[in-house]
């Protein structure tokens, strides 16, 4: 799926670059994050497949853009990463071999 893994690369490449990247951009981002994993989530349990939750940021991002604003660049770049390990993770459930 193209799309995702585009927009994988491109959260793997905001952390890698956390100090250059604008708050506003990381903000938008793991909101697009947030987005997609809902989706998937929603699309495996449509399906009826059983779906770990991980124990991560990604089981709680809206809560995490609440704090948004006070928290450090380097748990934004690993809120980055997180997410797009949990978009292929979810992409690899749904059968979409997202690389």
């Amino acid at each position: 799926m193209p799309i995702t893994s585009d927009f994988v690369r491109e959260l793997f490449a905001a952390a890698n670059q956390i100090e250059v990247v604008s708050t506003s951009e990381s903000r938008r981002l793991i909101e697009r994050a947030a987005s997609t994993i809902k989706d998937q989530r929603e699309q495996i349990a449509a399906v009826g497949n059983v779906l770990p939750l991980t124990q991560d940021i990604t089981a709680d991002l809206p809560k995490f853009l609440r704090h948004f604003d006070e928290a450090p660049p380097q748990l934004v770049a690993a809120t980055l990463m997180k997410c797009a390990d949990e978009i292929l993770r979810l992409g690899r459930l749904l059968g979409n071999h997202a690389r």
